[in-house]
């Protein structure tokens, strides 16, 4: 068994190298620096326990899909187990967005937990920094990504669906309710019927579910083409709790 020290060692050894594999890059629209993003993602990941390896796959994840960094430079350097983890997240950029975001949802729903759980840091720490700019420039933050508002509604949307373990893991519950709420704050909308009896959500990528107040469980439903009185996530939220009791 190795040492705590040994440990830490590694782990700084992973945070030099990304430190300076993600020089020079910054966070997309932004002055940040890069490599803010993958030490959030280790810091997120300390807070859900992870093991040292974890932790290293944490500060380590992009640098094979963004740099010049390769997994079998990552195998030699820090070991089957960082390799193996970074590895399995990371998109094979060769196919359309669309199609490379699916696969890579597919393989999440099938991962094991430590996956699981590096995806859910990275997921959260993105969607932080999104709410970030998005309070400060608003939709023009679309702009910045490969793909429009919409389909970044769909990829975390079933990304969370994928992820949905996480519920019952006490190390990462309390990670996986934060991306579901910055989720909602960046890509849902929800609003009142005329009849005040009838709550919405709609998602940008078209999903909508209602909340009756005489049956207050949420079910599918078209988008509704009826005018809304838009309502907050707070309100949504307080009101869905009124109904229920």
């Amino acid at each position: 068994m190795s040492s705590p020290d040994a440990g830490s060692t590694r782990l700084q050894d992973a945070i030099r190298f990304a430190l300076d594999k993600h020089a020079h890059q910054f966070r997309k629209g932004t002055d940040r620096p890069y490599i803010l993003h993958p030490l959030e993602v280790m810091l997120l990941l300390s807070a859900m326990n992870a093991d040292t390896d974890l932790l290293m796959a944490g500060v380590l994840h992009d640098t094979v899909e963004d740099t010049d960094a390769t997994l079998p430079e990552l195998e030699a350097r820090f070991g089957p187990g960082v390799a193996g983890l970074v590895g399995a997240h990371t998109d094979d950029k060769s196919l359309p967005w669309q199609e490379r975001k699916a696969k890579a949802v597919a393989e999440l729903a099938r991962a094991d937990r430590r996956v699981q759980m590096l995806v859910l840091a990275d997921k959260v720490s993105n969607l932080r920094s999104m709410a970030r700019d998005h309070a400060r420039v608003g939709e023009a933050l679309w702009d910045r990504f490969h793909a429009p508002k919409e389909q970044q509604s769909w990829y975390y949307s079933v990304s969370q669906d994928a992820l949905q373990p996480m519920v019952d893991d006490p190390d990462a519950r309390e990670v996986y309710w934060e991306m579901t709420a910055l989720y909602k704050d960046l890509f849902v909308s929800y609003g009142l019927d005329t009849t005040g009896e009838v709550l919405y959500q709609y998602a940008a990528h078209g999903e909508a579910y209602r909340l009756r107040r005489e049956h207050p469980y949420w079910e599918a439903c078209p988008v509704p083409e009826c005018l809304l009185a838009p309502v907050s996530r707070a309100a949504a939220e307080t009101l869905e709790d009124l109904w229920r009791l």
